[in-house]
């Protein structure tokens, strides 16, 4: 691989070098930020056919490195071995780390493999870069061979080779082969606060806190260095579990040792706040925030802007918005796709295509789930030719419309009764079980179930278990067609399947046994759901009043009026009542 590298300088202009370069180079001859001095230096060094010192080569190539010129370094390394020069085992290291860092682990190892003709050794910063960068390629079987090798050679592993190990497995979520290897590292080495922060932080992604607080109280017993980091990832865990109160006893523990709590500690906490609803409290963490002179990222504009939309705040994310700008945060894909889905989703199209022109005009190109939520937005405002021309959007950026953004399409074109349409965008191949749910409830909703069990066979064909919206969306239109018997037959299939009857199965039986005037059947249904603590909402009881004015059962609506009265509905008006009863005639 080296024989075959770059030639040193094969396309490069020739430059002027310095009459005032010594003959004998030292490291000390260069300043660490001169990046053209350095290939001043290897240029001179070219043309007088001198070699510099190991060391002194050894650290201008971890330079070039650390300044973004990898492949310039290689190339050196490369043009000097040509010439039978012998660098120090830590130059290859340089390079080794280099194309592991850009994935290329093959011919890293072979690197590794070629370091003994040249008369260096690997050591075990050579191995440690090697682990690191299978992990990156996600070749966990390669990464653990390395270290079986190093075991048994004459180089041992040491703390940064295990927390390499613990912080590949950690991001793929390995716990099982964490546990394996720790037993492992007690035998080499102690954990210092890196490998505790690595396990706190697996375990916190994993949802395990119990564990994350165990590890976090055998550092106290250690006596081990808390530092922000481990904090942080306590407080994130916590956050996305929904234990505010662990969280805040973290941030105030965190306060009380005066570490500084950064910008990813409040973004965790605020993060966590919106997605569960509580803005006001995140509003005043992001102004504590700024007393402390921690200035706010995209990342905690973006969390808070989201949280207003949801809440249909629409004036108050535009506040937030305002200030994003102002403060000359800088927008990212995140951020433009939560705000322009926000204003579409609030019916702001105009302001959302505006949102869009500078997303594109500062160098971002809206991807397929944007395009997807744009277009979705537009079905829900009624808008299906708008929503059909972000469809063709998509398609003309490249983008392969996959499950999810046919089953939007579906869903959007069902809902405004353009079923055969949906039908046509119907994939099996890319088909799951909401592809199929979708379908279904546009088939139930036009009454045409000769098609749905079709379909519905195809679906179990593929494997796909039916669920619970499935056999609701089915019996609410044989209910709405008056087909009662098929109806409750499907209800006891699917509490058969294991599925219980929700609130919409309740109300489409009440609505189909109201309609054809079975009221003592509809209030047994009633009843049957109030039993298994399913609280009736406004429009069961409409359903039970209409059928009931339809047999003018004064008794059986002055019973209901009751009944809504206790459970906090208001009553009717007499002129509610009465026009009901004409609508009922």
């Amino acid at each position: 691989m080296i024989k075959n590298s770059f030639k040193f300088f094969a396309h490069q202009k020739k430059k002027k070098v310095s009459k005032n370069l010594p003959d004998l180079i030292s490291s000390a001859s260069l300043s660490d930020s001169d990046l053209s001095s350095i290939l001043e230096l290897f240029s001179y060094l070219k043309k007088s056919s001198k070699y510099p010192d190991p060391f002194s080569f050894n650290k201008l190539l971890h330079k070039l490195t650390a300044s973004h010129c990898g492949a310039l370094s290689l190339k050196l390394l490369s043009f000097f071995l040509s010439k039978g020069y012998t660098p120090h085992p830590s130059s290859f290291n340089s390079g080794i780390s280099f194309l592991c860092k850009l994935g290329y682990c093959d011919y890293a190892q072979n690197l590794v493999n070629l370091m003994p003709l040249y008369g260096c050794e690997p050591d075990v910063a050579t191995y440690n870069s090697l682990i690191d960068g299978y992990f990156k390629c996600g070749d966990v079987v390669k990464a653990c061979l390395v270290l079986d090798g190093i075991r048994v050679g004459k180089c041992k592993p040491d703390l940064v080779t295990f927390n390499v190990l613990f912080n590949g497995f950690c991001k793929m979520g390995r716990k099982n082969e964490v546990f394996v290897y720790m037993g492992l590292m007690w035998k080499c080495c102690m954990p210092n606060v890196v490998t505790y922060s690595t396990w706190i932080d697996m375990f916190c992604k994993a949802g395990d806190m119990k564990m994350g607080f165990k590890v976090f109280r055998e550092m106290k017993e250690d006596r081990e260095f808390l530092n922000s980091v481990v904090f942080t990832c306590l407080i994130d865990g916590c956050c996305k579990v929904g234990d505010f109160e662990a969280a805040f006893e973290l941030y105030r523990e965190m306060k009380q040792a005066k570490l500084a709590v950064n910008v990813v500690t409040y973004t965790a906490l605020i993060d966590g706040l919106c997605k569960k609803g509580m803005l006001e409290r995140a509003e005043c963490l992001f102004l504590k925030m700024l007393k402390d002179m921690v200035m706010p990222n995209s990342i905690v504009y973006t969390s808070i802007i989201d949280g207003h939309f949801k809440k249909r705040n629409v004036s108050d994310a535009l506040k937030y918005l305002g200030k994003m700008c102002v403060h000359g945060v800088e927008f990212d894909m995140a951020a433009y796709g939560v705000i322009i889905s926000g204003l579409c989703n609030s019916g702001r199209f105009e302001k959302a295509s505006k949102v869009m022109e500078n997303m594109v005009r500062s160098g971002l190109q809206p991807d397929k789930l944007l395009l997807t939520t744009i277009m979705d937005a537009h079905f829900k405002a009624g808008n299906v030719k708008a929503a059909l021309d972000v469809y063709g959007e998509l398609l003309a950026c490249g983008f392969d419309p996959d499950v999810v953004v046919l089953s939007s399409l579906m869903d959007g074109l069902c809902k405004h009764g353009c079923l055969h349409e949906a039908e046509r965008y119907f994939c099996r191949e890319k088909a799951n079980e909401i592809s199929y749910t979708v379908l279904i409830d546009g088939l139930a909703k036009r009454g045409d179930f000769t098609e749905l069990n079709r379909v519905f066979g195809k679906m179990l064909e593929a494997g796909f278990t039916p669920d619970k919206y499935i056999y609701t969306s089915w019996i609410a239109g044989l209910c709405e067609q008056g087909n009662l018997i098929a109806a409750f037959r499907l209800k006891n299939r699917m509490v058969q399947e294991g599925f219980q009857p929700d609130l919409l199965t309740y109300s489409s039986l009440i609505f189909g046994l109201a309609n054809k005037g079975l009221m003592i059947e509809a209030k047994q249904i009633f009843e049957d759901m109030l039993k298994r603590k399913i609280t009736p909402d406004a429009v069961v009881y409409d359903i039970m009043m209409r059928g009931y004015i339809r047999q003018n059962n004064e008794a059986a609506i002055a019973d209901l009026l009751e009944e809504m009265g206790k459970r906090g509905f208001s009553a009717p008006s007499c002129k509610y009542l009465e026009k009901m009863n004409f609508d009922s005639t």
